[in-house]
């Protein structure tokens, strides 16, 4: 782990301020206004997280199933969004300022896809399976991986168990398997059938799903009324993806905070954009908000998030989710085996909460340094997420991953826990206003339907339709950036570079982290005794 070694900043008195003595960042190589920049870019990129994977996971919960959503349910369904929004956010602003003050790493608690496409895998093992079944599952699976974390020593000793080259394979493997996924959220390229889902941008063109496919760029001939009716907002949110891209390429050399510049002036572009092009009829000079609709109503209309509180409330219930969850009859009617179901779902997702938060922490370490006394941090870290994924699966939410999101924010200058408490401002404050969505999204609806006549209850429908492709740029260069800094291994030495190439791939091609884990230690032990010897 590299280590930084700034001399930390006096006060007249010969103290060092309260907070560099607390958090220690000038330690680690940071300053004041650095962690305060670096943690209000993570916050912002943790929002536009949670609202995806909130599309995600709702959609096992609207009316007609998972397969059969849509923004028209969506709009029925509308609390569910609501509450999962909510809960979602207010976790992840518990969980970030604990691990920020207890920790004292530069790390945020979200519900992200990475988890949450784990947890929604389960449910096509067979029919009958509810979100509060799954719900169960994190549960439990949360409190193995609790004391998994807290009994000192026991998180080593299952680490150890993983070849040192695929351990240091893993935040390589999350990194890419991240870029992946951002890079087909930004609508950059084409959509077809896939393990992956899809939302936002990538998935308006007539002909093609909600899926995934190989990488195929689009072809700026599909920008047309006939194939896009977001035309030509698509075409303005691909423009912006690529300038956020070059502005990131400009100042990675010559500022500290290059990804929250690139976010910040790919944003401003997009709705500048947006405005000349979609907004002003330059032909008569007539102006037209279509395009604004969705994010001026999340905001402003009556079906924006404080008015949903009351019914939030007034419907959350911690036994409701034991007393529908625990009842497996309708899954055990379709021929699901429930024991089978409970061992292999609960091994699936402890695994991949543990995998996870070890690729953040190592990918975090690398870039911040570990100071010397500070290794017990890391156990502590992994300690408040479990205990985030326990009260998580008790409210409703999937349970919290250490955000990759901290990745961006080591990237951006991030080196302690005063980063994760200024990312918890923008937490807070989203808790009860969509203000990220209404900056920073880069596709709403036209179609928001509302009256102006105060009915209730369907404009909800936007946030279905909303992605946020500036901002997925700036995570593909994260999850690329995760990737270049771990491939620093003795390509020469077989039991390093395939085992490692092994995890990689295998996670990439089967979209979990887990299934790397598995195929690269595989290709290790098959390696290892044709060389006599164990790779440290």
């Amino acid at each position: 782990m590299s280590q930084m070694n700034a001399v930390p900043v006096l006060s007249a008195g010969g103290r060092r301020p309260p907070l560099d003595a607390y958090f220690h960042y000038t330690r680690r190589g940071g300053t004041l206004g650095g962690e305060i920049a670096a943690g209000l870019f993570t916050g912002i990129l943790s929002v536009c997280g949670i609202f995806l994977n909130m599309q995600l996971v709702a959609k096992l919960q609207i009316s007609g199933g998972y397969a059969a959503s849509n923004a028209a349910q969506a709009a029925a369904n509308g609390e569910i969004y609501a509450r999962l929004y909510f809960f979602s956010m207010l976790l992840a602003f518990v969980g970030s300022l604990a691990v920020g003050l207890v920790a004292r790493l530069p790390l945020v608690q979200v519900s992200g896809l990475g988890l949450s496409t784990v947890v929604v895998s389960l449910a096509g093992t067979a029919d009958g399976l509810t979100y509060s079944n799954l719900l169960v599952l994190c549960f439990f699976s949360s409190m193995a991986y609790a004391a998994l974390v807290s009994i000192p020593g026991v998180r080593r000793v299952v680490v150890s168990v993983v070849p040192a080259p695929v351990r240091r394979a893993l935040p390589a493997a999350a990194g890419l398997l991240m870029a992946w996924m951002a890079a087909q959220l930004t609508g950059l390229i084409s959509v077809n059938a896939s393990a992956v889902s899809a939302y936002g941008a990538g998935t308006v063109f007539a002909d093609m799903n909600s899926r995934v496919a190989m990488p195929t760029l689009i072809d700026f001939g599909n920008f047309t009324y006939a194939a896009d009716r977001y035309h030509p907002l698509m075409l303005v949110s691909t423009l912006s993806v690529i300038f956020t891209f070059v502005v990131w390429l400009v100042l990675k050399r010559c500022s500290r905070h290059p990804g929250l510049y690139a976010l910040l002036l790919g944003t401003g572009l997009f709705l500048v954009l947006d405005l000349c092009a979609v907004c002003i009829n330059w032909k008569n000079f007539g102006m037209s908000l279509d395009s604004m609709w969705g994010r001026l109503w999340m905001v402003g209309s009556e079906d924006a998030l404080h008015h949903h509180f009351p019914q939030i409330l007034s419907a959350f219930s911690i036994g409701k989710i034991f007393s529908e969850g625990l009842d497996f009859s309708a899954y055990a009617a379709n021929g699901g085996n429930v024991p089978l179901l409970f061992s292999a779902g609960l091994l699936t997702v402890l695994l991949s909460q543990l995998l996870d938060a070890q690729a953040v922490l190592d990918a975090v370490e690398e870039r911040c340094g570990s100071a010397e006394g500070e290794r017990h941090r890391a156990d502590l870290a992994l300690m408040c997420n479990a205990g985030a994924g326990i009260i998580a699966s008790l409210v409703g939410v999937v349970p919290l991953s250490l955000g990759k999101e901290s990745c961006a924010g080591a990237e951006d200058g991030g080196r302690s826990g005063l980063t994760s408490i200024a990312a918890c401002a923008v937490l807070f404050v989203s808790m009860f206003v969509w203000v990220v969505p209404f900056f920073f999204s880069t596709a709403m609806s036209y179609d928001v339907a509302f009256t102006m006549y105060g009915h209730y209850g369907e404009t909800l429908q936007a946030i279905t339709e909303c992605s946020f492709a500036v901002a997925d740029a700036v995570m593909v260069i994260v999850g690329l950036s995760m990737a270049a800094r771990s491939m620093e291994i003795n390509w020469r030495d077989a039991t390093q570079a395939v085992p490692f190439c092994a995890c990689v791939v295998g996670t990439l091609f089967l979209s979990s982290l887990v299934c790397g884990a598995v195929v690269g230690t595989a290709a290790y032990l098959l390696l290892v005794p044709r060389n006599g010897k164990l790779s440290q």
